[in-house]
């Protein structure tokens, strides 16, 4: 029995310390970049987090890799010291293979639903944190491994933390992603209570919610960045007047959407360069110079329009 306890104390937690060694190399990347000359920060930080268009565009992977992303150095502390206490805490009792899936689950199906909230994909480990917080809160009350010392206060702590986020939020700055905290503590209660269902139940249950989770990145009509992303593809084939509707249910969605107003700035200028180049193509050159010019009172630094009303006879 000696012999048994002493392997278990030994039981290194290597999805933990991976986790916590990419965090910290992910924060370094983008707060001391400028220092950091063996490797193209920018592709780091591009692979590792692609804005909202990016990520309906095809850079998928961002829902999982944005949650090692972390701005703040606060926000890294609190995070790396939760990773620790409830990761190894897990890790240790179910290993590397359960302990890494519900890692997966908990970084994607969280940052997804941020995404579909918010427009924005859930960033930092805080999502997993509150899903493994919630997997231990269940666990516990059948299996006295899992009876985590001041889990009262932990618990306190944890609904403290999504409050005050919530609030700071609402008042000072919009930084903190509450709804992937909330739906991972929920994630975390519902993959604790299958734990003990039948494997088939539990893989049934938790592969409907990734592949529901899953199919929004592809269709996701009420995220104003979807309607970004699809007027921006529509406007790359030149479809202007389909763009515009996009553009355009993107701020009915988020009147704050900038990128969509400015992107509808932009469609008007494509739409006058495109008329302009055909009448100048068909020689209609007093057509042409009326829209160069009205090209011109709108952006007066626009080179293309510059160098063809030029070329005009």
């Amino acid at each position: 029995m000696e012999n048994k306890n002493n392997t278990k104390k030994k039981y290194t937690p290597w999805v933990v310390w991976y986790i916590v060694i990419t965090a910290i190399a992910q924060y370094a990347m983008i707060n001391f970049r400028e220092y950091i000359n063996f490797v193209d920060v920018d592709i780091f930080i591009l692979l590792g987090a692609p804005g909202s268009v990016n990520i309906y565009n095809g850079q998928y992977w961002g829902v999982l890799t944005n949650n090692f992303l972390h701005i703040y150095s606060f926000q890294l502390f609190i995070n790396i010291i939760g990773i620790i206490l409830f990761g190894y805490f897990i890790e240790k009792r179910i290993k590397f293979l359960k302990f890494s899936l519900i890692i997966v689950i908990a970084s994607i199906v969280p940052s997804i639903i941020q995404l579909n909230l918010t427009n924005q994909p859930g960033i930092g480990l805080s999502s997993i944190n509150f899903t493994l917080f919630g997997y231990i809160l269940t666990k516990s009350f059948y299996e006295k491994t899992f009876r985590l010392k001041f889990v009262k206060i932990y618990l306190f702590a944890m609904m403290f933390i999504i409050v005050s986020c919530y609030i700071y939020n609402l008042f000072i700055e919009d930084i903190f992603r509450t709804e992937a905290m909330s739906f991972g503590f929920l994630l975390g209660i519902l993959i604790g209570y299958l734990s003990s269902k039948k494997v088939w139940l539990q893989f049934i249950i938790l592969f409907n919610i990734m592949l529901i989770a899953i199919a929004t990145l592809f269709y996701a009509p009420w995220s104003s960045e979807w309607q970004l992303y699809k007027g921006v593809e529509a406007h790359k084939l030149k479809r202007y007047n389909e763009a515009e509707k996009f553009y355009q249910k993107s701020l009915k969605i988020n009147p704050q959407n900038e990128q969509s107003k400015k992107n509808i700035e932009l469609l008007k200028l494509d739409e006058l360069k495109w008329k302009a180049y055909k009448a100048h193509v068909k020689e209609d050159y007093v057509l042409a110079r009326k829209i160069y010019k009205e090209i011109l009172l709108i952006d007066p630094n626009d080179e293309w329009t510059k160098e063809a009303f030029a070329e005009l006879p």
